[in-house]
């Protein structure tokens, strides 16, 4: 599969555009993005549940976002379209396998930081040497956060483009990952910022919505970011797959394939 790479600052514009996207019908996008949010505040079982039908579900918001871009009105049950589709599900499934095993990583790093950091309050307090134990502390969470960092970048290389394309192209989820890595480090940049400005406009809009309520800004930055998510997904992967993701026909529809719009670069 032919990858292209292009500018970096195009990982801005697949934000601003898919802000567009939604924007041109919110009504079903709100409520796709209030099933993310009510799934994410369920204890365990909701958090368990998105991990697992995450890609699923945001496959389907971005098959909305395909089709609102193609002039046909986004539907809310397009959520559901992967477990609809014949040979989705299977696939969008097997793309939990990068969440689940970068957390897996993390808890196990988390349960050893834990245990070293016990085993230094004991040294420190039988050598009666606070500044050791704070020392060990600072370089111990400094480490465990470069290694947090580094499983959210494996995890958002693996699936971030190859949940579009699993959702539009092809059933072949571990090469789909295998594309979307590549397709990632080819567009180191573009990838970079756009993951930056997202997180940015995670952690504002849930530091202004906690003034008010912590609960309501999980829930409100759930309902917004979700779509917004999905829809530049949609968009990154159109503009950076180039001819393969251009003139696909509509999954469940019997109109002729139509361009549906995308990046110019």
């Amino acid at each position: 599969m032919t990858i292209r790479t292009v500018p970096a600052g195009n990982g801005i514009t697949w934000i601003t555009e898919g802000v567009s996207l939604v924007l041109k019908n919110p009504g079903p996008f709100v409520l796709m993005g209030l099933v993310m949010a009510v799934a994410g505040i369920i204890p365990i079982l909701g958090s368990l549940a998105l991990m697992i039908l995450g890609p699923a579900l945001y496959g389907g918001i971005a098959y909305a976002a395909r089709e609102q871009a193609s002039d046909r009105p986004a539907q809310f049950d397009h959520i559901g379209q992967a477990f609809r589709q014949e040979g989705k599900l299977g696939p969008m499934l097997l793309l939990c396998l990068p969440g689940i095993i970068c957390g897996v990583i993390l808890g196990i790093c988390v349960a050893i930081f834990a245990a070293i950091a016990l085993a230094g309050a004991g040294v420190a307090a039988a050598a009666d040497s606070p500044a050791a134990l704070f020392a060990s502390l600072g370089f111990g969470g400094l480490l465990l956060l470069v290694v947090a960092m580094a499983m959210g970048l494996v995890a958002f290389a693996l699936t971030f483009f190859a949940i579009p394309d699993v959702m539009f192209a092809r059933n072949d989820a571990f090469a789909a990952m295998k594309d979307s890595v590549r397709a990632s480090l080819s567009n180191i940049g573009a990838a970079l910022l756009y993951l930056v400005a997202i997180l940015l406009a995670f952690f504002l809009m849930v530091m202004i919505l906690s003034l008010i309520s912590a609960i309501l800004a999980q829930f409100l930055v759930a309902i917004v970011m979700a779509p917004v998510v999905s829809a530049s997904m949609y968009l990154a992967w159109k503009d950076v797959y180039g001819d393969a993701a251009t003139g696909l026909p509509p999954v469940e529809s019997d109109e002729p394939p139509s361009d549906d719009g995308g990046i110019v670069v």
